[in-house]
Formats: C-alpha cells, structure tokens, sequence
C-alpha cells in the first residue's frame, strides 16, 4: 500500500509539472513578462535563439549543484532532480512552440494569457506541493538555504525571485536597451500566483489526499 502511494504521489507530481510548464508558457506567450524563476531563461533565450527550456534546464543543473554544495553530499534524491528537470523543460518547449505568442498584440488578450497562465501555474505548483515527494532543483536550492541559515523558506523564496528578477532586468537592458521578458506580467505573477496556490490547495486538498492515500 505504501509503495502503491508513493507511486500515486510521483504521478500527480508529474502533473503539477506538466500544469507548471503549460502556465509558464501562456505568460511567457502573453508578451508581458514571464514568471520570476523563468526570467533569466526566457531573456538568454531571446538573445541567443535557443530555446527557453534549454536555459531553463541548464540554469536548474546550476542550481543543484548549488544545493549539492551547500548540503555538502548529493543524495539519491537530488540525483532524480535531473531527469525531472529535463522533462520539465522539455514540456516548457513544447508548450512555447504549440501556444501562439501575442507578443506586440493589444494588451487585453495578451492580459488574458496572463491570467489563463497564472491559474494553470498555480495549480501546478499546488498539485506538486500536494504530492510530497520531490522538488525542483530552484525550490530545494532556496529549502537548502533556508534550512542552512534559519530564515524562514518564504523570506529565501522573495529574496531567490527577487535576484533573479534584478540579473534578468540588467541583462535585457544590456542587450536590448529595454526590458525584453521582464514587465508588468511579472510583478502580477509574483504576486498573484502565491495566493491562487491556496486558492486550488483549499479546493482540491481533501479530495486529492483521498486519491494518494
């Protein structure tokens, strides 16, 4: 029954990541900005021409090595994070190339990416904290900074998207002179997703903890 369970929580956490990788692509797809740990991909991506799940892959490895570092040990656990990133930004990828951009469009539509975007990421990310078995490696990175340091996983988590943001900011202007990938859509991700997780949290907890029992 255990492993039964264990088997249930690995397949909605693939789906979380599945739900993730669709919302991030609808923001990024709205051309107002993409979300916070997406930044740093998406404005490489634009200057380079390779695909945003490539750096989305590469910067998560770095990552994890990061954690690996500070944790001083890599664990069997940590060892999974790449194959599970991987298919993360490989869905991320596939979903760009299948939703059609409304970068440059009117802004209402591309506003209503935006929304469809934050709603689907938000139930991604529920649907993965609701599984219980793994992390991606940007989320065990600031959980291992978190536990090293004693500042609460929330705080870690502002102060991890916030730089993010900054080194995303700074590159764009950079190379394009102006904020490419990093606008409005980002702050109102930032800010909108936290609370659309509770939002799905409180209305699919209880039926979602009968189905992996």
């Amino acid at each position: 029954m255990k492993n039964r369970s264990i088997f249930k929580r690995y397949c909605l956490f693939f789906v979380g990541l599945v739900c993730c990788s669709a919302g991030i692509a609808f923001i990024t797809r709205a051309g107002l900005g993409t979300s916070p740990v997406s930044g740093l991909p998406f404005v490489i991506s634009l200057i380079t021409g390779i695909s945003m799940g490539t750096f989305t892959f590469l910067f998560n490895m770095l990552f994890l090595i990061m954690e690996a570092i500070l944790r001083k040990k890599f664990s069997v656990q940590q060892a999974l994070q790449i194959p599970i990133t991987f298919f993360f930004s490989f869905c991320i990828d596939r979903f760009m190339s299948i939703i059609p951009t409304r970068y440059g469009g009117a802004w209402g539509p591309s506003f209503v990416y935006l929304v469809i975007g934050c709603v689907i990421m938000g139930l991604g990310i529920s649907l993965e904290v609701m599984a219980d078995v793994i992390m991606l490696p940007a989320e065990a990175l600031v959980r291992a900074i978190s536990q090293k340091t004693g500042i609460q996983f929330g705080n870690v988590k502002i102060g991890f998207d916030s730089t993010l943001t900054i080194c995303a900011m700074i590159i764009a202007l950079i190379a394009f002179h102006k904020l490419n990938g990093v606008r409005e859509g980002t702050l109102i991700n930032a800010l909108a997703v936290g609370n659309i997780v509770k939002v799905w949290k409180k209305l699919l907890g209880k039926p979602v903890a009968r189905l992996i029992e």
